[in-house]
């Protein structure tokens, strides 16, 4: 990955179409995506900054609640108050990240590309294999051996140094055992090929781009609209100017989650509301434990796409006057044998303060090398579980 960084004034200005000059150029943006055959969205940081996430370039002169960004303080040397920040783990996804599942969802949008880390988008709902995160997810690591991934909710990187990403964690798979890493890529470094190519293959496809809160400086991943503009659209949503401007079908100066609700009124769609989605895996094995055969119950969180998810610090399980806490992966409660009733506790690290989920589990309901799935539903802004559905 290499950085083409903001290096005058001029580059850090910001720029806002008149409400006369927004409305038409929205509506022929929507008139673009109604067309489109195969439309992608391509994203950098300015698509977070309303969830409280400090973007990388805005200067200290910037409208943006988060301030100034990361690269611009740190050039600067200077402190600076932020009236908005809150770190990616506890961030909702915005307007526009919710904009984008919902033409994801009914077909419009069909690939989306990010140079984003904050993991918004798989959280929000976008299906990992239209999804490509270029330069990683903060909580998402793989093995470097098998390449299996696992998701964390919490951020998976450790190393001290720039250069440095083994996290001290071991693949779970013991044929395996290999050490786990860290998916962000810095600068200097090369991007995974397997995620770079599905976006350049969707980029070559693509008869519109829209790119929105990336300044297009940093490469390879900038390529990706610049090709688009060499065979089909590219439309740039950004404040400040890019390189790529030159290129572009239309430009926008506004904000993200401004111009995507002025896009889904033209196009007639509701943005939907963000609901945090957590997916609990209950699988039911014997083990030989100290020479005897034993029933053992296993709680795994997993993705969407089936991925292990490290979702939760505790669970208990309640079998009469006996209580037993799992703390530490991997989650099993062994019993000589499994029969009746177990309640079950699921407690989650409570990042939008979700409370605990009960369930109750017949263990005749569930074989050996089976498993039940369990959908949990929960609402950020009422904090309450909105459903607890069972997926056999």
């Amino acid at each position: 990955m290499a950085d083409s960084a903001i290096k005058n004034e001029e580059e850090k200005k910001e720029y806002f179409d008149t409400p006369e000059e927004l409305e038409a150029k929205i509506e022929q943006l929507a008139l673009w995506v109604r067309e489109a055959s195969h439309f992608i969205a391509f994203t950098g940081a300015g698509i977070s900054t309303s969830a409280g996430i400090p973007d990388f370039r805005s200067g200290y002169n910037t409208v943006l609640q988060t301030g100034p960004g990361a690269w611009e303080k740190k050039a600067q040397g200077k402190k600076t108050k932020q009236t908005h920040h809150v770190t990616s783990t506890k961030a909702v996804p915005t307007q526009t990240h919710m904009s984008f599942v919902k033409l994801m969802e009914i077909g419009l949008l069909k690939h989306l590309v990010s140079q984003n880390t904050d993991g918004l988008h798989r959280r929000s709902g976008i299906p990992t294999d239209k999804l490509s995160e270029l330069h990683g997810n903060t909580n998402l690591e793989v093995c470097t051996t098998c390449k299996k991934e696992y998701m964390r909710d919490f951020r998976v990187r450790t190393a001290q140094h720039v250069h440095e990403h083994l996290t001290g964690r071991r693949c779970d798979n013991p044929q395996c055992n290999g050490q786990l890493k860290d998916t962000i890529i810095n600068f200097g470094e090369n991007l995974e090929e397997d995620i770079i190519d599905r976006g350049f293959r969707n980029g070559a496809e693509a008869d519109l781009c829209l790119a929105m809160g990336s300044s297009l400086r940093v490469t390879p991943a900038a390529d990706i609209p610049k090709n688009v503009s060499k065979h089909g659209r590219l439309v740039i949503v950004n404040l400040q100017k890019t390189p790529l401007d030159g290129r572009a079908a239309l430009q926008i100066h506004a904000f993200c989650d401004t111009v995507m609700q002025l896009l889904m009124e033209k196009l007639g769609l509701e943005i939907p509301s963000f609901k945090l989605v957590r997916r609990l895996k209950i699988s039911r094995g014997k083990e030989v434990v100290k020479g005897n055969l034993k029933d053992f119950l296993y709680f795994q969180g997993v993705d969407s796409n089936n991925a292990p998810y490290t979702l939760f610090p505790m669970i208990q399980v309640t079998k009469g006057a006996d209580k037993t806490e799992l703390k530490k992966e991997p989650m099993k409660y062994f019993q000589d044998r499994l029969n009746g009733n177990y309640q079950i506790k699921v407690n989650f690290q409570g990042h939008y303060q979700e409370p605990p989920v009960d369930i109750t589990l017949n263990s005749a309901s569930i074989s050996d090398d089976s498993y039940k799935l369990y959908v949990m539903t929960f609402d950020p802004t009422r904090k309450l579980w909105e459903s607890v559905n069972e997926i056999n």
